[in-house]
């Protein structure tokens, strides 16, 4: 199973930090903004090119990214007034809320076949923080434990991109290779949280891995 670096631990500590540049794109895309946004993972060249996107389905993406980040620019920086605790819950909820509102606008961008693979890898990227949403719960049926454990897993997931980020801004090989080595890690855990049942559950969500391309953004 696999990912990429665009919100899938905020800014705030509860997705990760959208890195840019990492490998040329063949198409123009724009770079993920500096924010606690979710990430756009459409934006990211290797999940646009397995989802074979046009270039028109990309502005049109990106007008309703624009739209939805408008429509969520108050609340998502209200975040910054909150204690931790209160912040990475409400962070979470954000995010639930944004993807509903952006997956409506997205409905007439995808194809039906581009629309389900899109989600499967969504659910993918943000690993761990997957598990929050109510209706992934349910379909695993985690225990009260397991979701208690969530936020310790969340936050090493954020710290590994955060300090991976930080290498590949100066460093993009061994960068790269952290990233690997950050999958394989997280892999890892993921299977010692999920019983066989749930990996399962969640092998039946997530569809065919997705190896995720990592981008950096270079240090000035």
């Amino acid at each position: 199973m696999h990912f990429t670096f665009a919100t899938f631990v905020s800014c705030l500590g509860c997705t990760a930090l959208p890195l840019t540049a990492f490998a040329q794109p063949t198409q123009p895309v724009p770079a993920p903004p500096a924010t606690p946004y979710p990430t756009a993972l459409y934006r990211m060249n290797d999940v646009s090119k397995a989802l074979n996107l046009t270039q028109d389905q990309i502005t049109k993406l990106n007008a309703l990214t624009d739209q939805t980040q408008t429509q969520y620019r108050d609340n998502y920086a209200k975040l910054g007034t909150l204690n931790d605790a209160d912040r990475f819950a409400r962070t979470q909820e954000l995010n639930r809320q944004y993807y509903t509102d952006w997956n409506k606008g997205a409905r007439d961008i995808f194809n039906d076949t581009q629309r389900a693979r899109y989600q499967q890898v969504n659910y993918q990227y943000n690993g761990f923080n997957t598990l929050y949403e109510p209706d992934v719960q349910k379909r695993l049926n985690l225990t009260a434990d397991q979701v208690k454990g969530l936020r310790d897993q969340a936050d090493w997931s954020a710290q590994q991109l955060q300090d991976i980020n930080r290498v590949g801004a100066t460093d993009t090989t061994k960068g790269a290779q952290l990233y690997r080595d950050y999958w394989t890690a997280r892999q890892e855990r993921f299977n010692k949280f999920l019983a066989a049942d749930q990996r399962k559950a969640w092998n039946e969500l997530t569809g065919d891995a997705h190896t995720f391309q990592p981008v950096f953004t270079p240090r000035r």
